[in-house]
């Protein structure tokens, strides 16, 4: 079954190689329990591991089921340990975190087994070692002996064909070792080759093979009682290259991270500030965005277009002349924004952004049916205004009440090139306007004709504007007029262009703001990436058991990569609730405390919210894959050894 020819092993130390194994030769036969013996430092654990594939012969051949497996790569090994052998360990190996019952099912779940194969064989073997009552006991909730019965379950749990016992009683009382041994002694019998590694003379009694090491070498080789009479079946030896599932991955990296769940909650934690900030900037973003595009009335956002000078001068008679020469202009004036500041004969002020509003006989196609909330719309002749309800509450706690009051008004023209005189002027207010969504975004609005007054006081000219506003004859003609009038040079839009151009800028510095919780985000990252390292070190044994029971490399590194992408994720959940609350605390403040009914600045999308959890898990996953691939490299017999 198991033929050993020549193995030698060299380990290296400093510049010097030293010979472990000096050219051991060895059959072992079904239905022995076969006791090796020797002092420690005579090559027995490493003749075990060898055996089991958890280290390598340097020379020699190895005989397994009649296929030399000593050229075997470490993918070949892992589905070998995973069918074939089965390993008990001086120090139990159990995985801290797992039942007694997920410890035996391990091994099972490795192998591909169904959820409910796998319980069943596990009870069954845990209730043949004498743990039926102890399914779901922790391993510090089991004593010695108990831990010890629990590893030899999990080795018989695929049905190997040869069990490794590594100094199995080591650790044990003599009552728990005549237990162990009494077991092993069962399970030879069943036919299997067990092999144990002892330096107990006390033992001996239950081997029907005696097998001394001395030096690296075998210096007595003795059947001390008949083999148990077993029908040779030649088993091929299979390569089931499955992976460990994600439901096992998931299970295993939780339970970890619920282990240190301070430490890990507060990486979290810090993983959530960059997630927090992008969030609240993206929320900030579309609540300025909704508020913009449903300030604009969409059945006028195309229905005229404003010509502005490239270079924001001021434009004449003549650059009208031109335009008018334009086929498809209906019309054109002037239009000027202001910054004003109002005072009641009663002697409230206020302040605000103002502009020339157009003809009376253009309103309905520049502002929509509902610009007029109360009153009327300014006659173009008179000097007349219409304030924001918003305003108009400010001066007169009532906007009912400000038809038909006079204020004094102090108006200067705003332009970026030039800063213009201020004009004293005397205005009726004749409407009140619905409030714009935005409140910096509020505008009074000043009569046609007394902008054209308040114009020639400052610059000497009635007809000149910052801007004109054009009345296409015909939407249809939009298109053709843009075309003409920017080939002429002036900058043209419509009112939803204008919008859109905000977007951008919104836009723009939405994305500066985020780079700077890029930042926080690449920190965090470089926190996960530590703390997982640090997991890795804690975990070095448990590697080496997943190794042994027959992990692949991919199953290590999945399980790791999983932790980090959890880790990244409770994070990124971290960080939303906390926006979504400072949202929607910053929008109650706004619309209950400072009275700004309907403005809610912080709107959050699900879409959003569910990509940037997801982002949260993906920076997990990155800042893993460091310290994963460290842990899929670790050498399983050196990961065994890890104290």
């Amino acid at each position: 079954m198991i033929i050993l020819r020549n193995i030698k092993k060299y380990y290296k130390l400093s510049n010097e190689s030293i010979e472990v194994l000096k050219g051991v030769s060895l059959h072992l036969q079904k239905g022995q329990l076969i006791c090796l013996l020797g002092e420690s430092g005579c090559g027995k654990s490493t003749l075990l591991n060898i055996i089991g594939g958890l280290d390598y012969a340097d020379d020699g051949e190895y005989i397994f089921h009649s296929i030399n497996v000593r050229e075997f790569n470490e993918k070949e090994w892992a589905c070998l340990r995973r069918e074939k052998i089965g390993f008990v360990f001086q120090s139990f190996n159990l995985i801290p975190h797992l039942s007694a019952l997920e410890n035996v099912e391990m091994s099972m779940t490795l192998l591909g087994k169904s959820k409910e194969e796998r319980k069943r064989r596990a009870i069954e073997l845990l209730n043949m070692v004498g743990l039926g009552d102890k399914l779901n006991y922790l391993p510090n909730q089991l004593s010695g002996g108990q831990k010890q019965r629990v590893a030899i379950a999990r080795a018989l749990a695929n049905d190997p064909d040869i069990i490794l016992a590594d100094e199995p009683t080591g650790a044990l009382d003599s009552e728990n070792s005549a237990r162990i041994m009494e077991i092993l002694k069962k399970i030879s019998q069943q036919g299997k080759v067990v092999l144990v590694v002892t330096h107990s003379q006390e033992l001996v009694s239950y081997a029907d093979r005696i097998i001394r090491m001395r030096d690296g070498k075998i210096i007595e080789n003795e059947d001390v009682a008949h083999a148990t009479e077993v029908e040779d079946v030649d088993k091929s030896i299979g390569n089931k290259s499955k992976k460990l599932d994600l439901l096992t991955t998931c299970k295993l990296s939780f339970r970890n991270i619920k282990n240190k769940k301070w430490r890990n909650i507060l990486t979290a934690l810090g993983a959530s500030i960059g997630i927090f900030g992008l969030s609240i900037i993206m929320a900030l973003g579309n609540g300025v965005k909704q508020k913009l595009s449903s300030s604009i009335d969409e059945a006028t956002a195309k229905s005229s277009l404003t010509v502005a000078n490239e270079q924001f001068a001021v434009l004449n008679e003549n650059d009208s002349a031109r335009l008018r020469e334009i086929k498809g202009v209906r019309d054109i004036y002037p239009y000027n924004p202001f910054q004003i500041s109002m005072k009641t004969k009663e002697g409230a002020k206020a302040t605000s952004s103002a502009e020339s509003l157009s003809p009376r006989k253009y309103a309905e196609i520049i502002y929509g049916q509902k610009y007029i909330v109360k009153g009327r719309f300014p006659d173009d002749q008179r000097d007349e205004i219409v304030l924001p309800e918003r305003i108009a509450k400010k001066l007169f706690k009532d906007s009912k009440e400000a038809v038909g009051k006079n204020v004094s008004l102090v108006v200067q023209l705003m332009s970026l090139k030039e800063i213009y005189p201020t004009v004293n002027v005397h205005a009726t207010i004749v409407g009140v306007v619905k409030n714009n969504s935005i409140p910096l975004l509020d505008m009074v609005g000043i009569s046609y004709g007394l902008s054209q007054k308040i114009m020639k006081e400052s610059i000497g000219n009635s007809t000149s504007a910052l801007s004109f506003t054009i009345i296409p004859s015909s939407i249809k003609d939009i298109a053709h007029l843009k075309s003409e009038i920017k080939k002429m040079g002036y900058k043209v839009q419509t009112d939803e262009e204008s919008q859109n151009e905000i977007n951008e800028y919104i836009s723009l510095a939405s994305i500066a703001l985020g780079m700077l919780s890029g930042i926080s985000l690449i920190v965090s990252s470089i926190m996960i990436g530590i703390v997982l390292y640090v997991s890795v070190l804690e975990r070095t044994r448990e590697i080496g058991i997943l190794k042994a029971l027959g992990a692949f490399r991919s199953d290590i590194r999945r399980i790791f990569v999983t932790e980090g992408m959890l880790i990244g994720i409770i994070g990124g959940v971290f960080g939303i609730l906390g926006s979504i609350a400072v949202g929607k605390a910053a929008n109650y403040v706004v619309t209950t405390v400072m009275k700004k009914s309907n403005l809610d600045l912080f709107q959050f999308s699900f879409i959003q919210v569910v990509l940037l959890v997801l982002f949260s898990g993906l920076l997990g996953v990155l800042a893993s894959f460091v310290p994963a691939n460290k842990a899929a490299k670790q050498p399983a017999v050196e990961a065994l050894r890890h104290e």
